[in-house]
């Protein structure tokens, strides 16, 4: 049963009981101060990823709420991103070189390094609110500063620094240095955000309590999405898609985790089974080329389309993401099948569900958070082709099923997941921390 079951009734007009989560129980005096918030992450663009995506958008959600927003990243995403800083929407300065490599190496001497330069920042801007997204390096950076000087610090987990699976070789904790930093810095946070139920045991781990948490999941601009207007047969064309084809798009960078090569083994199992009828598969992302050779191995080479990476589009100068060139995928297809096998947050099921194509996903943490299974999509067994091949069968050959969970898709997107709902609950997060006479340096 999905994680999601018991809030979305099977009437396609019944709320999820996250949709209250957009209004505000604050005191309207306190929610109409605004205020100055530092966001810290180590990775961001031109890299762009789920934690990228979301510290982004989440910033220019609260510049557009009339917030003061800086944005600090590691200091090679903040070189290659070149002239592009001014298309933002907000300041972006580098974070102390050589965060996550030199932090567990110099340690007490690189903190205080660090220190002193978010002290002069501090002083600059007078953050209310500090932001880290990842334990480690930024939670642990910031925690550094933040703690002696009891200014609030919220950390939101990304995934690989919070999550652990052998199997895929998944997450910094195995590394014994940085596990212990993150078990030292992580229960000092204010706050702690996890984007899925299935977060919070991990959290605990590392000695977060239970109080300390909130679940907040990752949010969607849906009226960008149902705004934008597509040829779906020119599309289709520019990129290699078959015009005649069922097309399934599936979207992420090739890692082991994201479970790619079971959607190559579902299309096989679907042709030997001669189920297969008009399936097509298209693979979005950075490395997917890769996949190429087990297409091949199993025969499924005419049923699948591997794109490299549509990250920014350079022609955009309000630096949305997703791009416009992958929403234009989306809507050109006629469905999504995310494979994952572990995630914090599947973030392209409720894209494809704000694009209003049907979802099947998966029952992996951080997925089935986001599908009430038979009502706003459908779940597969995660790992297991065959349960796949079966759900992408069944999802073929009903055009009334289809319909239904387009339907209630949008309107999941639209009660939980959309920016108005998910950013007003990460303002109401900092509106309860923040003291209005701070003023810590």
């Amino acid at each position: 049963m999905s994680a999601r079951s018991g809030w979305i009734s099977n009437s396609s007009s019944s709320p999820s009981p996250l949709s209250s989560i957009g209004k505000s129980n604050l005191p309207t005096d306190q929610t109409s101060r605004k205020l100055s918030v530092a966001i810290v992450i180590s990775s961001f663009f031109p890299n762009v990823g789920g934690a990228q995506v979301t510290a982004h958008n989440l910033a220019r959600h609260l510049t557009q709420s009339g917030h003061q927003v800086v944005m600090f990243s590691a200091w090679n995403s903040w070189r290659k991103i070149g002239n592009r800083k001014r298309e933002l929407g907000y300041p972006l300065y580098p974070t102390f070189p050589g965060q996550q490599r030199l932090m567990p190496v110099f340690g007490k001497a690189y903190q205080f390094a660090q220190n002193r330069y978010f002290s002069w920042m501090q002083r600059k801007y007078k953050f209310d609110i500090w932001q880290s997204f990842g334990t480690y390096p930024s939670a642990v950076s910031v925690g550094g500063f933040t703690v002696p000087r009891h200014i609030p610090h919220v950390l939101r987990t990304i995934g690989y620094d919070i999550q652990k699976n052998p199997e895929a070789g998944y997450g910094y904790r195995f590394d014994p240095k940085i596990e212990k930093l993150i078990q030292t810095w992580s229960p000092r946070v204010s706050k702690a955000i996890a984007l899925s139920e299935s977060v919070k045991p991990d959290l605990r781990d590392v000695g977060v309590r239970d109080d300390q948490i909130e679940v907040i999941p990752c949010g969607v601009d849906q009226q960008r999405f149902e705004s934008t207007v597509v040829d779906r047969d020119a599309i289709r064309t520019k990129y290699g898609i078959p015009v005649d084809k069922f097309a399934y798009v599936t979207v992420g960078r090739n890692h082991p985790k994201k479970g790619f090569p079971v959607l190559l083994d579902a299309l096989a199992e679907m042709k030997r089974a001669r189920t297969i009828g008009n399936a097509h598969a298209v693979f979005v992302g950075l490395r997917m080329s890769d996949l190429q050779a087990r297409a091949t191995e199993l025969g499924v080479n005419e049923h699948v389309t591997l794109i490299e990476e549509l990250g920014h589009d350079p022609s955009d100068r309000e630096y949305r993401i997703p791009s416009a060139l992958l929403v234009e995928v989306y809507k050109s297809v006629d469905a999504c099948a995310f494979p994952s096998l572990i995630e914090t947050f599947a973030m392209i099921n409720i894209e494809a569900m704000a694009a209003g194509i049907p979802v099947i996903s998966t029952d992996a943490p951080g997925c089935i958070e986001t599908i009430a299974d038979g009502v706003d999509g459908l779940i597969a067994k995660a790992g297991d082709p065959i349960d796949l091949a079966r759900k992408m069968e069944q999802l073929q050959s009903s055009a009334d099923l289809q319909a239904k969970l387009s339907a209630n898709g949008r309107e999941s997107v639209r009660n939980s997941f959309s920016w108005d709902v998910v950013g007003r609950k990460f303002e109401d997060l900092y509106y309860s921390l923040a003291d209005p006479g701070s003023d810590s340096l």
